[in-house]
């Protein structure tokens, strides 16, 4: 398996694909199967070798020299893995990232089977990049992805399925991402203290200003929400146009900021709060979302990309649009103080779950995919 830039520490996972990648390997601790995660990183001067478990090896690279990620995936990257595929002698390669980290594929992978799990969309994000260079950037990794598809993909997302279409493609298969079995022993908060949770990176995208412009409205209207707010500013331009709107309003007593927190203090403040608010503009399939709903949490949530394959409405939580603002303050205000109907619709979700992103479930389905796709090479 191949990932770039996973931390040593991996409680110090922020999220994403690097947290799906370790749910995924917890999962595949108890099966017949031997891994090799190769992770090429700055993090690490020298091959650095971190045993996961008995089956499982993690082995750090240094990236190369270059300041840009690309430079080193297209000339350094390629010979490390390259002899990694000689020395461990892999029945199948695993990308958990796509984009210009597919250059480590040039010099060959000595006709093994290659396959991808699609994690993000580079195009689509491109698209909503403020800055010439993001744009830039976000475009050159589209371009390399649509150019360097494996034949054999992982999807986590009919969404997602829908959108990347590839004449080659031999095998592929929807496989939602892993949440860890610690989100499932998250205790039932009994009765409600009407308080927010708002996980991701703080950008234009995770489009947290409309939920402070919600909380705003709730305000004046006496609904008083709390909300908790997970991650870190993109940029500092973004940052004060946060910090302004929040002294204009007044609203500062309603909102901590706790920048990014380990997995554990996450499920920690995780278990404290009533409803998770997801106001993207753009998703493939969050694992906010499935770790909230593993943890019994009901969702409210924007209907774009994949998210609406995670929530049934008025069961785990409810859908609106960008552009039905109403809709959420009304849908706030409905949950205010409801204890009844924030427990019932987050045992549902901790139900459609365990079946759903359970690791040990997700584990074995990667696995018949992999034999799958080794059958048809």
């Amino acid at each position: 398996m191949c990932v770039p830039g996973l931390p040593l520490n991996i409680e110090n996972i922020k999220g994403g694909v690097h947290s799906a990648t370790i749910n995924l390997l917890r999962g595949f601790i108890e099966l017949h199967i031997e891994m090799r995660v190769l992770v090429f990183t700055r993090e690490v001067k020298k091959q650095l070798t971190y045993k996961f478990s008995k089956n499982i090896d993690i082995v750090y690279f240094n990236e190369g020299i270059f300041p840009y990620h690309s430079l080193n995936y297209l000339t350094y990257a390629p010979f490390i893995l390259k002899k990694q595929i000689k020395e461990f002698n892999p029945s199948v390669i695993h990308y958990q990232e796509g984009n210009s980290f597919m250059l480590t594929r040039l010099l060959g992978v000595y006709k093994r089977p290659i396959i991808q799990t699609i994690h993000g969309m580079s195009l689509e994000e491109a698209k909503r990049k403020g800055k010439v260079k993001d744009k830039i950037i976000w475009y050159f990794n589209g371009l390399i992805q649509k150019l360097m598809t494996p034949k054999n993909i992982i999807h986590l997302s009919e969404f997602s399925k829908n959108r990347i279409k590839n004449i080659h493609l031999i095998n592929e298969i929807i496989i939602p991402n892993a949440i860890r079995e610690e989100y499932f022993k998250i205790k039932e908060k009994k009765k409600t203290t009407n308080k927010l949770l708002y996980i991701g990176i703080i950008d234009n995208n995770k489009n947290l200003s409309l939920l402070l412009e919600t909380l705003d409205a709730l305000k004046k209207e006496n609904y008083i929400y709390k909300l908790d707010v997970i991650g870190g500013f993109s940029n500092d331009t973004y940052r004060k146009k946060i910090q302004n709107f929040i002294n204009e309003r007044g609203i500062e007593n309603q909102i901590s900021f706790h920048g990014w927190l380990s997995q554990y203090n996450t499920r920690e403040l995780l278990s404290e709060i009533d409803i998770l608010v997801v106001c993207s503009k753009h998703e493939s399939l969050p694992m906010v979302i499935a770790e909230a709903m593993a943890a019994g949490k009901p969702i409210i949530a924007s209907s774009v990309g994949g998210i609406p394959e995670m929530i049934e409405e008025n069961v785990n939580g409810y859908l609106y649009k960008l552009t039905e603002q109403n809709r959420l303050v009304e849908l706030l205000k409905r949950l205010f103080d409801n204890s009844n109907d924030i427990n019932k619709m987050g045992q549902m979700g901790k139900g459609l779950a365990m079946l759903k992103y359970d690791c040990k479930k997700v584990a074995n389905k990667t696995l018949d995919f992999y034999n799958k796709v080794i059958e048809n090479k």
